[in-house]
């Protein structure tokens, strides 16, 4: 395979990793890459790139069939996943795309900008949906829907956390638009009445698409948020001051707030199967696994947490062996194993139980800093993106694919209109 023109610096050629934890790995076979997605554009010869554009964030939606890339060039690129191509490029956003997430339901793929907005936007046809208000001072880093799909949060450089109610703020905006093709086939009689009708609900779209709740989270900027997947009250967040912090996303009230990672924490995940379970990955070059059920939120422990601006330094678990930054960590749909990537060009597989974590595998991904990784709903593939402006797709070994249950499970996802409808 051709090399991209970005070079992964201090890469030492033919070294042996020696990890605290499962340091054997060594040994292990790498897992084979499938295909590759890319928007770099080749040189004449197709040899080489003669220009890259590095990618920031990666999203998959649940169904598997489509991917979504954010890259250098300020856009978003929807790829199908069934014919590797390019399906559309989405143009909107005036500087760089951080974060990317598609709804539990697949049907809106939400983007965070450093331009200060969170855009909404149609996964069937890539037409925008809307433009959220700036609520963020600053630069809006992270990004994370609720596991009921009607809701998200986001997270900013001005270390504030936001919730948004996405189902009733979309609901709203084609209320909008039904009153207006409604005027345009109206008699002149009508007029009067749907122009008034006409602004009140423009005035409840408007209401909407303010945030529900906010608050002042973390001393830096927020790095990542993410809720834990079947508790649509328990949200995490990491930041750059260096501590994770689990709150009450209904009311912003503080849970619990942990340090351990020197410097700046940089990546959050909760566990599928165990939502005591929480990995986060540093600036520090390790993953962490933390047992939330060790600070209950009654505790006195998690009350101690509460009071010390720094958090509670909690016993956890170090996952060494990455030698950069770790920029992502996600568990597999059923909990059984935890990826991390780093800007070591590295991506390793943990086995995250609580009793004894270890290492299962490491595989060199990428030329460049791996910025993003997603394990597919039937945890056959996992797919990485790197600042070399390549997606890969990985092979993962039989042993670890998702269970007939498990898929359904996974595939099924939530319906964000399913509270409407009960009213």
């Amino acid at each position: 395979s051709r090399l991209p023109l970005i070079a992964c610096r201090g890469r030492a050629a033919g070294r042996t990793w020696v990890d605290a934890m499962g340091g054997g790995a060594s040994s292990k076979k790498a897992w084979q890459r499938g295909f590759h997605l890319t928007s770099n554009v080749e040189d004449d010869v197709g040899d080489s790139y003669v220009q890259v554009y590095p990618v920031w964030t990666i999203a998959i939606t649940r169904n598997q069939r489509q991917l979504a890339s954010a890259t250098s060039d300020n856009r978003i690129n929807l790829w199908c996943l069934v014919t590797q191509q390019l399906l559309i490029p989405l143009v909107g956003h005036a500087d760089t795309i951080w974060k990317l997430s598609y709804s539990p339901d697949d049907l809106l793929l939400a983007s965070a900008s450093s331009d200060g907005t969170v855009r909404l936007w149609e996964v069937g046809t890539g037409m925008p949906v809307m433009t959220l208000p700036r609520n963020h001072a600053n630069w809006v880093l992270s990004l994370a829907w609720s596991p009921d799909g009607r809701r998200f949060a986001t997270g900013g450089s001005d270390a504030r956390i936001l919730i948004w109610d996405a189902a009733e703020a979309v609901e709203a905006a084609a209320r909008v638009a039904d009153v207006a093709a409604q005027a345009q086939e109206a008699g002149d009689y009508e007029q009067a009445f749907f122009e008034e009708l006409a602004a009140e609900e423009q005035a409840r779209a408007d209401q909407a698409k303010r945030p529900l709740v906010y608050w002042q989270a973390h001393e830096k900027s927020i790095h990542d948020l993410c809720f834990a997947p079947s508790e649509s009250k328990q949200l995490v967040s990491v930041g750059a001051e260096g501590t994770i912090a689990v709150w009450d996303a209904e009311s912003g009230m503080l849970d619990c707030r942990l340090m351990g990672h020197i410097g700046a924490v940089n990546c959050c995940a909760v566990s599928p199967s165990n939502e005591e379970l929480l990995a986060t990955g540093g600036e520090d070059h390790t993953v962490r696994l933390w047992d939330l059920g060790d600070v209950d939120p009654g505790s006195n422990a998690a009350k101690t947490s509460r009071e010390k601006a720094i958090g509670l330094n909690l016993a956890h678990f170090t996952l060494k062996g990455h030698e950069g930054g770790v920029a992502a960590v996600r568990f597999c749909g059923d909990g059984r194993l935890l990826a991390s990537a780093s800007k070591d060009c590295e991506v390793r597989i943990w086995l995250p139980n609580l009793q004894s974590p270890s290492l299962l595998a490491k595989f060199g991904a990428h030329e460049a800093w791996v910025r993003d990784l997603h394990w597919s709903s039937d945890q056959k593939s996992i797919y990485t993106a790197a600042t070399d402006g390549m997606i890969y797709s990985w092979e993962v070994p039989k042993k670890w694919h998702a269970s007939p249950w498990q898929l359904e499970k996974a595939l099924k996802g939530p319906s964000r209109y399913k509270a409407a409808d009960q009213h």
